[in-house]
């Protein structure tokens, strides 16, 4: 991977768990990191059951600089794309020059 090709932006989400006030949590994401240089590559779609409903889903690669930070159950923003990260990150080189994301649109929770 070339600095180059990072033509495209992301925005990196953590998933987070806030008390409701009714002894339970809900679920959500806070943005850790806006507008960090990516590059995108959709992969393929398909259709598969996600609660008893026929959904489309595209799988995407994204590669980034490295950072140490992300996790198997964060989210990618790609414009407006959520994807959710579905293998923890790798570092293919094993240099920590470059963070590789593997994502889908599956069943993503929508962010605000």
């Amino acid at each position: 991977m070339r600095p180059g090709k990072l033509r495209h932006r992301v925005d990196l989400l953590q998933p987070t768990r806030e008390k409701d006030g009714k002894g339970g949590y809900s679920a959500g994401f806070t943005e850790i990191a806006t507008g960090v240089r990516a590059f995108v590559e959709a992969l393929d779609g398909r259709e598969a059951m996600v609660g008893q409903i026929m959904e489309g889903m595209s799988s995407y690669r994204i590669w980034i600089r490295w950072r140490g930070d992300v996790g198997a159950k964060w989210q990618v923003k790609f414009g407006a794309i959520d994807l959710n990260v579905t293998a923890p990150p790798s570092n293919p080189d094993g240099r920590r020059e470059w963070l590789l994301i593997s994502a889908s649109t599956g069943a993503a929770l929508k962010t605000a």
